[in-house]
């Protein structure tokens, strides 16, 4: 998705640089949209600039930069210097500055804190996890792997189960310890849910109250949800710290050269300047993020209705943040988390191949998913990696839907047989979705295991033309769908039903391969 401001605006990524000066194409993550949309793009109509924002997650972001080839943008903007880090490995962007911080907090409906008795006081990481193992509360976080804010959350249990200090980075041998692993495993298989993104984590939790009761995510996050919630006149959420994992995302905004082109350049100090001022940090705090002009994490003059301590908010934190490993021992963390910490999946692919999709590039996107999903090589380069413990079937459907058996484990075999399901596929026929879901129901048919995931990821460009009771009979099982409806056919009504009868999500998306990638997150 594409916002522009000045006289212009896009919709779709970027495919072509633009070397006309007064144009700006930055590419950001979902978290910096009230920022630019508030902060940014006035900004740019006033200087008579065009300027775009691109909305990407942290790791494609970071592969973007690391593909070989100059993307078609004048300036990346992280989320936070984990992912900067990992994907200016080669040094492209040049001027990076942080914008302004906001820490990770832990959040959730206040009768549920006041029930954990965490409302008021400091809440230690051995107490949050406790809570959730215990049954007495659940926990969501997006996918480490997919999304920044995961990632942060990700590495300050580590640096807690490492038992460092303030300033001492987590290093590759500690990493692979057991007192880190076991606890980092405890850690990871204690979330019920971990959507790609943190806006998505956000939309998700607040619409099912009952299934996600507790999230870890930003602070500024929380502050602009509560405003709408209390203008809605409902109830905001409350925030704590955890006790020693302070982690903090910092907002790196870097510029990415095209040859030499000094009016570019000037318009993006001019843009990093603006931001930095002592006015627009000020407009920044009011919404909800802290100055990273201010000393520490301390606003002792911050808006009090902005960061309203009834909801938990402290705007004057005490205490050094976590310091972030090496750009190495993050891509190892990331590894890990795919390959060796996260709770083992039970997971079902319903693809669409119905000779609709020959025509709109739809099967040749699902090829090139599989590629990613299915090749050791391209599924590590962006951290899609199936688990050793995982089990996968790929369901193919048209008119019918081929049964498949469980395909175990990541080994060069499985997955080959897993990819072979695509490779030996081709468009055809009709449109039986209700048909590919009664089969991956009976996939399901026997007692959940409470140690494993169960999901189904249903992907199709248009309505179901064969009936049945696949609906009913996939939510019985309490397996959550995540449904991708691709291109102008689809029935966006009929895939939000699926969703919503099955606790799962609803993505629409004229890219494939970024929609099963991110469909594949919740994994």
């Amino acid at each position: 998705m594409v916002a522009g401001c000045g006289t212009e605006r896009k919709s779709g990524p970027i495919v072509d640089y633009d070397s006309n000066a007064n144009v700006l194409n930055i590419v950001a993550g979902s978290e910096h949209d009230a920022v630019f949309q508030e902060i940014v793009q006035p900004w740019c109509a006033s200087e008579k600039l065009t300027c775009s924002m691109t909305k990407m997650g942290s790791v494609d972001q970071a592969r973007l930069l690391q593909s070989g080839e100059t993307p078609p943008y004048d300036a990346f903007w992280f989320a936070s210097s984990v992912f900067q880090q990992l994907g200016d490995a080669g040094h492209q962007l040049q001027a990076v500055q942080p914008m302004f911080s906001t820490p990770l907090v832990y959040a959730g409906r206040k009768a549920e804190f006041d029930a954990l008795g965490f409302t008021g006081r400091e809440v230690g990481i051995e107490e949050i996890l406790a809570a959730v193992e215990s049954k007495k509360t659940t926990a969501w976080m997006t996918n480490p792997t997919q999304s920044n804010s995961g990632a942060t959350v990700l590495l300050g249990f580590l640096n807690y189960f490492a038992g460092n200090g303030p300033g001492v980075a987590l290093t590759r041998e500690q990493l692979d310890s057991e007192p880190v692993k076991a606890g980092i495993t405890r850690f990871a298989r204690a979330f019920a849910r971990t959507p790609p993104s943190t806006g998505l984590l956000m939309e998700e939790c607040l619409a099912a109250p009952n299934e996600c009761k507790t999230l870890f995510t930003y602070e500024d996050l929380v502050i602009e949800r509560n405003k709408e919630l209390v203008r809605q006149g409902q109830e905001p959420l409350q925030v704590v710290y955890p006790k020693g994992v302070l982690a903090i995302s910092d907002a790196p905004l870097g510029f990415l050269p095209h040859g030499d082109n000094p009016g570019k350049r000037q318009n993006f100090e001019k843009l990093q300047s603006f931001l930095l001022s002592a006015q627009t940090q000020q407009k920044l705090t009011e919404l909800g993020r802290r100055p990273i002009t201010s000393i520490g994490l301390s606003l002792p003059d911050a808006p009090k209705d902005v960061f309203n301590s009834t909801w938990g908010i402290q705007a004057n934190l005490a205490g050094q943040p976590i310091t972030h490993p090496a750009a190495a021992v993050i891509e190892a963390t990331l590894d890990n988390y795919q390959t060796v910490y996260r709770t083992p999946t039970d997971l079902v692919y319903c693809i669409d191949a119905s000779g609709s999709m020959d025509g709109n590039g739809g099967w040749k996107g699902v090829q090139r998913a599989a590629d990613l999903l299915f090749d050791p090589v391209e599924s590590k380069k962006y951290l899609l990696q199936t688990g050793p413990k995982d089990r996968t079937a790929v369901l193919v459907f048209d008119t019918t839907t081929q049964s498949k058996p469980w395909t175990e484990g990541n080994s060069a075999g499985s997955l080959n047989a897993l990819h072979n399901t695509i490779r030996d596929a081709g468009p055809s026929g009709n449109t039986g979705i209700y048909r590919c879901l009664s089969k991956a129901a009976q996939q399901f048919s026997g007692a959940a295991d409470p140690a494993r995931k169960r999901l189904v990821i249903l992907m199709t460009d248009g309505a179901d033309t064969e009936g049945g009771d696949g609906l009913d009979e996939i939510a019985r099982t309490g397996v959550p769908v995540v449904a991708i409806g691709f291109g102008e056919g689809v029935k966006d009504a009929a895939l939000q039903e699926i969703a919503r009868r099955t606790g799962g999500s609803f993505l629409h998306s004229d890219d494939m391969v970024a929609a099963l990638r991110q469909a594949t997150g919740y994994r």
